[in-house]
């Protein structure tokens, strides 16, 4: 069927390096995901571009829980899941081209392919020695060589982007803490997105250590999903009224309390849920406020480029998420070979420590944002 061809490879992919493949052409296009809060920062007033950030990452909370259902629906039939997501891509192209205005600002660019090289190796270095340490061994030759070129290749990479004309990314922005924090606390909430998705929509259909329900059944994970993401908007109105730090913040705890309940409640699937509920409204209101920050703190023509290097941030927090669940559910396994319980109730510990983590560094966010709130105020007054 000629129509199958237009769909990303995964639709229709029977050898894993073709999925491979795909993987890394959708991994590609994750930062172009700063683009529409990048137009609405540059063509709209700033109370309508505070209003469509959230808006944006409500919609993305939806699509997360669209996409959550259709798994779920489409069962072991996985070709099914992969033609529906990129008919829903074809449509958000074709709504883009001809109703989204462009910005009118611009800022010179480039590729740096030998900073998007030493990018990648460096990545898959680090991330394949992690991965492979519970198999090969940590002490074998394979993963400490992995991992000590990883950090050598990491400080080759930092010091070509500094010196490059074009940078890969604009690694100044990290060494500014009005920048450079809400970089970390957007890394540090991509950390726990897998262990508040797919870790525990896979606990669910684990009959071992789990509820043992089918992957229709987890479906119903669609639910809190969805009611967390679209409870994340009235935190709007608490970030125009007590700060974006304080909304933050209050993401944050949420997050917290989410993951601290998949630990002790993992064994009552109402909590998870009540859990995922939470944990997504969070997630919500501290991916909009981090990205408001970053709007903030950094030139108009360079909103793209800033959130771009946002989504990175939450890109690798997410990989590295994920891979400390891997290495978790390799080395801690039951009588039945499935990872035991213990592996999954430490990878919530440690996606709670980072939402910890990401709570205390509002407090300097927010000491920083107060004399500049002033500057703003006055100069709004001397204007006027």
């Amino acid at each position: 069927m000629p129509w199958r061809f237009w769909v990303s490879p995964e639709s229709f992919a029977t050898t894993l390096p073709l999925v491979l493949f795909g993987r890394v052409l959708i991994g590609a296009q994750l930062p172009m995901l700063a683009l529409p809060e990048a137009i609405a920062n540059d063509t709209m007033s700033p109370k309508r571009a505070h209003s469509t950030i959230f808006a944006i990452h409500v919609g993305t909370g939806l699509g997360v829980a669209g996409g959550l259902l259709t798994a779920a629906l489409a069962g072991t039939h996985w070709h099914a899941f992969f033609i529906v997501s990129a008919a829903t891509a074809l449509i958000g192209l074709v709504a883009t081209l001809t109703t989204v205005k462009d910005s009118p600002v611009r800022a010179r660019g480039g590729l740096d392919v030998p900073g998007a090289l030493l990018l990648a190796v460096t990545m898959i270095a680090l991330l394949l020695g992690f991965s492979e340490g519970p198999t090969w061994g940590w002490t074998s030759a394979a993963v400490l060589g992995l991992l000590i070129g990883g950090v050598v290749l990491g400080v080759a990479w930092w010091q070509r982007e500094r010196t490059a004309k074009v940078p890969l990314i604009e690694v100044s922005y990290l060494m500014r803490r009005d920048v450079g924090l809400p970089y970390a606390m957007t890394f540090l909430m991509g950390v726990g997105v897998y262990g508040s998705l797919s870790a525990i929509t896979r606990l669910a259909q684990e009959p071992s250590v789990g509820y043992g329900w089918s992957s229709l059944a987890a479906g119903w994970y669609t639910i809190p999903q969805a009611v967390g993401a679209v409870l994340g908007i009235f935190a709007l109105r608490t970030a125009r009224r007590k700060g974006l730090a304080f909304a933050a913040g209050v993401g944050f705890m949420l997050i917290l309390i989410g993951f601290a309940g998949y630990a002790v409640g993992h064994a009552v699937p109402d909590a998870t849920m009540v859990c995922l509920a939470l944990d997504s409204c969070g997630l919500v209101i501290g991916l909009a406020t981090t990205e408001l920050l970053v709007l903030r703190a950094v030139p108009a023509e360079e909103s793209g480029i800033a959130l771009g290097l946002s989504i990175m941030m939450y890109v690798v927090g997410n990989t590295v998420g994920s891979t400390v669940f891997g290495v978790l559910f390799a080395q801690m396994t039951n009588s039945h070979g499935a990872p035991a319980l213990t592996a999954y109730v430490t990878g919530f510990a440690v996606c709670g420590a980072c939402a910890v983590v990401a709570l205390l560094l509002c407090l300097p966010v927010a000491r920083h944002r107060a004399p500049a709130l002033v500057n703003e105020a006055t100069a709004e007054g001397a204007a006027a």
